[in-house]
């Protein structure tokens, strides 16, 4: 039996999940651009799974319910959620749609795997910790921003050489932000809420393919940057300035 759950902090109203599963999900009533849980029993697993993997910064979890006799409940102490402060790095292909259209299935599919392997391996390289996958991203949490940058810097300068080594790599936008947020243990590792990990998702929104973008606050003298400039970010109140990380 599957359980799902929206985390209401990475959802920023993307709608892929409505489009796709309209009977199990819906926007939510009062809040702007926020989706929401109606009936998952609507439609079957296989399709619950597919609108859960279409969600942009993977804001839709799908857990496998498990039994538990009333000791094992006694015994499960899961740990306090607690403030930490960490630096957040987005990514995501652009125009990964189109690439599926023009490039079919079976070209598409060892590309994925080469991109995912190329920008974990560089996760390993500089201390990143991959939090979640987000189908053609990924959510990373480093300890510091220079860690953080330094890897955006190094992912978009190994895209650039594949390209021009073998022609062809695929555009990636890249947002950094250092913040605080809550970490939470999970099954499987750590996750991380608030305000903060719904800035950074915005700010990678802003970048174009072979773009980094970062907050004014997490800019270090170790890298080169534009002139700050500032925008709104959707659904936070507050203006906010960011740069672009000069990498070539």
């Amino acid at each position: 039996m599957l359980h799902v759950r929206i985390d209401r902090h990475r959802c920023f109203g993307a709608g892929n999940c409505i489009t796709l599963a309209p009977t199990a999900f819906d926007w939510l009533t009062g809040e702007f651009a926020k989706a929401d849980i109606i009936d998952p029993t609507s439609v079957d697993e296989e399709l619950l799974r597919a609108a859960a993997l279409s969600c942009p910064t993977q804001a839709i979890i799908v857990e496998e319910t498990e039994q538990l006799l009333p000791w094992q409940l006694r015994g499960a102490r899961p740990q306090e959620p607690s403030r930490v402060a960490k630096t957040f790095m987005f990514t995501d292909i652009v125009k990964s749609t189109n690439l599926v259209e023009v490039l079919g299935d079976e070209a598409w599919e060892p590309l994925v795997r080469w991109h995912d392997q190329t920008l974990r391996s560089l996760f390993v390289a500089h201390h990143g910790e991959e939090i979640v996958t987000t189908g053609d991203g990924f959510f990373v949490g480093f300890e510091s921003p220079d860690e953080a940058l330094g890897c955006a810097v190094a992912i978009q300068r190994t895209l650039a050489e594949h390209r021009q080594t073998h022609g062809f790599a695929p555009g990636v936008r890249i947002g950094v932000h250092a913040t605080d947020a809550t970490q939470v243990a999970t099954r499987v590792g750590r996750d991380f809420h608030g305000r903060g990990v719904h800035e950074a998702a915005r700010i990678a929104a802003l970048a174009e393919g072979g773009e980094i973008i970062t907050s004014r606050q997490t800019a270090t003298p170790h890298f080169v940057i534009s002139e700050p400039r500032t925008v709104t970010l959707k659904g936070i109140s507050e203006p906010i300035e960011v740069v672009s990380v000069q990498w070539r």
